[in-house]
């Protein structure tokens, strides 16, 4: 106990004598400390949030049927089942899209029945121009007409179309709500209520196809995709390769750049100690050689200088973990609008990674020190 003791003191001694070297070592290690486990912090939540920001491009997901030569419709009930599978937390929405042939002016034109309330969710980038009054939706008799199709047919907001079956024998009127710009096919389509055109093309219950918007990269949705085609042989889910591929790539390219910047930080803290401890090491050669003279052996002055380095390494590391949790916090809040999850397993990894990097760093200063010939340095050689 007494011997603890004596090393307690001898360590907080070499410590308070040499305020500044210990200033910057303990000063490293917190800065590099923070900045890591406020990285890692914003790591362990980039993919989620990254996927959420990334469903601005869209639906990743969509539903078709299996054989479309022979029946090329899928049911309402499959696309509700593949809805339940997917956690709620990561669906931010979908829609089924029943599309068919309608007159409108004599003019024939595709006509697309879908639910109004998920176009925000699954296509935020459509851009509707010159609403009504109301809500897109709020009313089944609204339609929004793409850009074209306004063109053509001389309509804007607040006009009335009647839309009529192929068969004739159907008709359901609507009311424009506002003109649709996508610069895709789109624009040549009227999208209504997916009820009120079931109605008019006399298809209760289907969809021709169905797009999810899921929060999470290729990994997650290709199993999820497996799993919902083999409970349900009548349709085919799918991932857009198009989107998931670059979501996952973006996702990749960003989590090494994090990786990268951690590694460099820890790289930069390593050699501010190292260079810090040699310093130390410096300055104490008369102290060391004295030591040495009175029966200090090499292994005690080794194990000083390594416990001084892990002790600032260990509180350092308490305050950097502590500075990173606002740090990530605001890292989050200025990319993603969200807060990062707290994440108190983070803690015994900032300790270790600090403590260790600060022992490693002692280590080449520490054995150097330990290498003293007493007799060399009493003469002042």
């Amino acid at each position: 106990m007494g011997k603890y003791w004596m090393l307690a003191r001898m360590l907080t001694a070499s410590l308070t004598r040499r305020k500044s070297r210990v200033a910057i070592v303990f000063a490293a290690v917190v800065i590099g400390t923070a900045i890591t486990s406020g990285l890692i912090s914003v790591y362990y939540d980039i993919g989620q949030k990254m996927s959420r920001e990334l469903r601005a491009f869209g639906a990743n997901l969509v539903v078709a049927p299996s054989s479309p030569e022979q029946w090329p419709y899928v049911s309402l009930d499959d696309v509700s089942v593949l809805a339940s599978r997917v956690d709620g937390a990561k669906l931010v929405g979908y829609s089924p899209y029943l599309y068919g042939i309608a007159r409108v002016q004599s003019h024939e034109v595709v006509v697309v029945g879908t639910r109004f309330d998920q176009i925000e969710k699954v296509s935020p980038y459509w851009k509707i121009d010159n609403r009504g009054s109301g809500t897109v939706g709020s009313e089944g008799d609204t339609a929004l007409v793409g850009e074209v199709v306004a063109r053509k047919l001389a309509i804007g907001p607040g006009d009335r179309l009647v839309l009529t079956a192929p068969d004739a024998y159907r008709t359901k009127e609507v009311t424009v709500e506002g003109v649709l710009t996508t610069g895709s096919d789109e624009e040549s389509q009227i999208f209504a209520d997916l009820d009120l055109v079931a109605d008019l093309l006399g298809k209760r219950g289907v969809a021709s196809v169905a797009y999810f918007s899921v929060v999470g990269g290729p990994q997650g949705l290709e199993p999820l995709a497996i799993d919902v085609q083999t409970e349900l042989p009548g349709v085919t889910v799918s991932p857009i390769k198009r989107i998931s591929a670059s979501e996952g790539q973006v996702l990749e390219k960003i989590k090494s750049l994090v990786f990268l910047a951690v590694a460099l930080i820890l790289l930069l803290t390593f050699l501010c100690v190292i260079i810090t401890m040699t310093n130390v090491a410096i300055e104490r050669r008369r102290e060391i050689g004295l030591r040495k003279a009175l029966g200090a052996q090499d292994r005690d002055i080794l194990f000083e200088f390594l416990a001084e380095g892990g002790a600032l390494g260990l509180a350092g590391g308490l305050l950097g973990w502590a500075l990173g949790l606002p740090l990530a916090q605001a890292v989050g809040q200025s990319v993603f609008q969200s807060s990062v999850s707290f994440r108190l397993e983070l803690l015994p990894l900032a300790l270790l990674l600090s403590g260790g990097l600060a022992a490693l760093a002692s280590f080449l200063p520490a054995r150097a020190a330990a290498r003293v010939q007493p007799a060399l340095t009493l003469r002042g050689e």
